[in-house]
């Protein structure tokens, strides 16, 4: 589907708001961790953002961003350290793949350009490919935390293991690689060019009828400075169709995402792409140095 032309707008009365409660419903159906009414109104009305999208009159997508600090060190002054935290981004199920959540993006990152705001934080689960492909391909993020049961571990019927790890991408919206994502300043690599270049894929995978299963050996990372992790591209539909496959790819991104973090890399691109036959998707990871996953 096209870029869809859209009218994005800042909200923050009750009045406002009540509709991206009908839209947030329709999206997560009854997720417990829905957003409160009066959770929006707080945010907007105390410096965070409640932006709308809108074609015509039809509301068709939200975004939530509150602000933060990016380092928790008391001795650091908070004006030196903002950032805004991205809490939700939710599109209508009729318009998702038509650039509505890259617009809205695009109009945050206005909006803290104007505040003086260089960073931009948003948590993902790895398997999502999507928020993936938006935020690592497509936006210029990079993603150098891995955060294992970022909201903890509960009995709550459901969780799975892995099923709040998070990625943190970390949107520096004033750097050179941003503005040549979002305007095409430069060509990007394919998956063929990295291939050509000897970039090993670290965790083979094998097709098992309608399904990717991930490689059984442990991940073992080669002396390169670049490094492609497959994800699968249906994590939603793993999860229903194949729940102990998904369960296996929760265990083994968890276990490979923790190595390549902790020894230095730095998630720097998202590929999704046809290879081999079928559809897949691959993190880009970039050598940095060495360094120690922050547990929040």
């Amino acid at each position: 589907m096209s870029m869809t032309a859209l009218t994005i707008r800042q909200l923050y009365t009750a009045d406002e708001i009540l509709p991206l409660m009908d839209l947030q419903r329709l999206v997560y159906g009854d997720d417990p961790a829905l957003l409160r009414l009066y959770t929006l109104i707080d945010i907007a009305r105390n410096g965070g953002q409640v932006l709308a999208a809108f074609e015509g009159d039809l509301l068709v997508g939200f975004l939530v961003a509150f602000l933060g600090l990016d380092s928790r060190d008391p001795r650091r002054l908070a004006m030196t350290n903002l950032k805004l935290v991205l809490e939700r981004i939710a599109v209508h199920p009729d318009y998702r793949n038509s650039g509505v959540a890259t617009q809205m993006a695009r109009h945050l990152r206005e909006i803290a350009m104007q505040q003086g705001i260089r960073l931009i934080t948003y948590a993902f689960n790895p398997q999502d490919s999507r928020a993936a492909y938006l935020w690592i391909g497509k936006l210029g993020a990079i993603a150098k935390q891995y955060v294992s049961d970022y909201y903890g571990v509960t009995d709550d019927e459901g969780v799975l293991v892995g099923s709040s790890d998070r990625l943190i991408a970390e949107w520096w919206i004033t750097q050179n690689r941003v503005d040549e994502r979002l305007f095409g300043k430069r060509i990007r690599l394919g998956l063929s060019q990295y291939l050509e270049a000897e970039t090993p894929i670290i965790n083979p995978t094998i097709e098992d009828g309608d399904y990717l299963v991930p490689t059984a050996e442990p991940i073992a990372i080669p002396d390169k400075q670049m490094l492609l992790l497959e994800i699968p591209t249906n994590a939603m539909t793993l999860l229903q169709s194949a729940p102990e496959l998904s369960i296996r790819w929760k265990q083994h991104l968890r276990d490979g995402l923790a190595v390549l973090t902790n020894h230095g890399f730095v998630i720097t691109d998202f590929l999704y792409t046809d290879y081999e036959g079928r559809t897949r998707a691959f993190y880009l990871f970039s050598y940095d140095g060495p360094q120690s996953t922050i547990q929040l």
